[in-house]
């Protein structure tokens, strides 16, 4: 979719130090000046309908207006997200391609045992723009109301609980997989494909609990048919302000939101990756957006560049973690 409107000796050294910062300066500027000059790419790893297909449809719009260049949307599709995050990586590094991240990207860094670019290298962060809750479910059939009933009830029966994910190595996956590492218990992972099979078997009963997106669960939730137990987030859900967090149920490093984020090109100058930041900066303030971010269980929750950076730092640790203690593989 197209959205339009080398010197040896102290002073030879420091003047050759000064020369090449002063050639970098120059350059970003001139990179500055120029950018953009052409259609951007933004690029969604997963298909439509999601949430980083959302995010790129409500921001899409947006730069289009404020950069004077068309946006175009592509979702480039597989291999967890890999195969869209590539295509990003291998791009020319002039900010003219960005990427919508997710989970995924800091998952997969420990997920797969290689990956044909390097997230930390090839990948610049440009701005964290959103989160959204996550929550754990129980089936109606399971006897517990609470975080803490969960646990005894697991304990009390070894390897007999089962939980769904909506895929082998995902963050709903892994997030039972914390669960259980911090929780001290053990419990059957079952994989559907996609999180609508995974609600069908908990509705159903033929699973005990799940992690799942609050947007996802929440109409469930509200017809009685799954029970609340806990929201990930670290601060409790405005639609659901009865249901405490995992940090708050015992578990201080439980904080596992989903979230999206922008990302271009490793080697982009940081001239045109602040002006990137810049103005989502001035459109995630915009009170339609930041309603339309609300619609499907997501928060406006906006960090700059360098604090984006040390927060996917943050998750690809966490995110090692789960998949080390799941011993979950992909390739």
């Amino acid at each position: 979719m197209i959205f339009s409107p080398p010197f040896k000796g102290g002073v030879a050294r420091s003047a050759g130090v000064v020369t090449l910062v002063a050639t970098g300066l120059f350059l970003s500027l001139s990179a500055l000046a120029q950018y953009p000059s052409k259609p951007i790419r933004l690029v969604v790893t997963f298909p439509p309908g999601g949430i980083t297909d959302f995010t790129a449809r409500a921001l899409g719009p947006r730069l289009s207006e404020t950069l004077g260049q068309p946006v175009i949307i592509e979702n480039k599709t597989g291999s967890g997200g890999n195969i869209g995050t590539d295509f990003v990586a291998k791009s020319a590094p002039d900010g003219h391609t960005l990427l919508i991240a997710a989970p995924p990207n800091a998952i997969n860094v420990s997920l797969y045992r290689s990956l044909p670019f390097d997230t930390k290298k090839d990948l610049a962060p440009v701005a964290l723009v959103g989160s959204g809750a996550n929550v754990l479910v129980v089936s109606a059939k399971t006897p517990v109301a609470s975080v803490r009933e969960l646990l005894e009830h697991a304990r009390r029966n070894p390897g007999k609980l089962n939980f769904a994910s909506n895929g082998n190595g995902t963050s709903i996956h892994l997030s039972g997989e914390l669960l259980k590492y911090y929780g001290k218990f053990d419990a059957v992972h079952v994989p559907f494909r996609g999180a609508p099979a995974a609600m069908a078997a908990l509705l159903a009963g033929d699973v005990d609990f799940m992690f799942d997106a609050l947007s996802i669960s929440a109409p469930q939730i509200k017809a009685g048919k799954i029970r609340l137990l806990a929201v990930t987030s670290r601060e409790r859900s405005p639609m659901f302000p009865d249901a405490p967090t995992l940090v708050e149920s015992g578990f201080p490093e439980f904080d596992v939101s989903g979230w999206t984020g922008v990302m271009t090109t490793g080697g982009t100058p940081a001239a045109v990756i602040a002006r990137l930041e810049a103005e989502l900066r001035r459109i995630l303030s915009d009170r339609e957006l930041i309603a339309a971010f609300e619609r499907p269980g997501m928060t406006v929750s906006f960090a700059g560049a360098r604090e984006f950076g040390e927060f996917l730092d943050a998750e690809i640790r966490r995110w090692a973690l789960a998949v080390k203690h799941s011993g979950a593989q992909a390739d």
